[in-house]
């Protein structure tokens, strides 16, 4: 057999092959990008939800208990430092007051993003209190929503609505998350969470660090 006959190019067969295989993987890839569009903001949130957690847990290491969710007690559980002005607003406010804490002296190793911050108000302090810009600046999700943060200290002030924050509309009123039996989740802890695509506090959508089995218990 001559080499030009060994070195004939692709049959028709062939090419029907490789260009299935093409189509298959392009299909995957078109997948794979329809996905990450639709769960991709979800993704980001729980990453952003997972990494403050842990940084939570370590300012509680650090100054034995955990962050308020009042801007102007920072000082006085950190140990150190003046008391804070009011900002004159209660929009907000605990996402702000533990960014605030986060990044006040003495404490190391927050890392958050540009994307993962923002000031949806527009609101700050009189005086800077600490390494934080005096922007009273809010910890948000994938929506550009502020996550809402409770210590364990707010629970019982919240439960039938919190401060406000600014959802995807109107503000919103969130409240701590209570278990089936009417117990407040993390009851000695804290409570993050992102209200989700749609804005809403307390609704099935929520993006929370704890597994929720039963969806009926968002709305008391």
């Amino acid at each position: 057999m001559s080499n030009r006959n060994r070195q004939r190019g692709f049959s028709f067969i062939e090419i029907l092959i490789v260009m299935g295989i093409i189509s298959v993987l392009v299909g995957g890839v078109i997948v794979a990008i329809n996905m990450w569009t639709e769960k991709g903001p979800e993704f980001a949130t729980k990453n952003t939800i997972t990494k403050v957690k842990a940084f939570v847990e370590n300012w509680k290491q650090t100054y034995e208990m955990y962050p308020p969710g009042d801007v102007t007690r920072i000082a006085a559980v950190a140990g150190a430092g003046k008391k804070a002005q009011a900002p004159g607003n209660d929009v907000n406010a605990g996402i702000e007051a533990l960014y605030q804490a986060l990044y006040w002296p003495g404490f190391k190793g927050t890392e958050l993003t540009q994307d993962e911050i923002s000031n949806n108000d527009d609101d700050k302090l009189r005086k800077k209190i600490g390494k934080a810009s005096v922007e009273l600046m809010e910890i948000r999700d994938a929506w550009e929503n502020p996550l809402v943060y409770f210590s364990r200290d707010d629970y019982g002030k919240y439960q039938d609505g919190a401060s406000y924050y600014n959802g995807l509309g109107d503000s919103v009123s969130p409240k701590p998350w209570k278990n089936k039996d009417g117990t407040f989740v993390n009851p000695d802890t804290f409570q993050i969470f992102s209200m989700g695509p749609d804005g809403e506090p307390n609704t099935a959508d929520d993006i929370t660090p704890w597994p929720r089995s039963d969806e009926d218990e968002a709305e008391e």
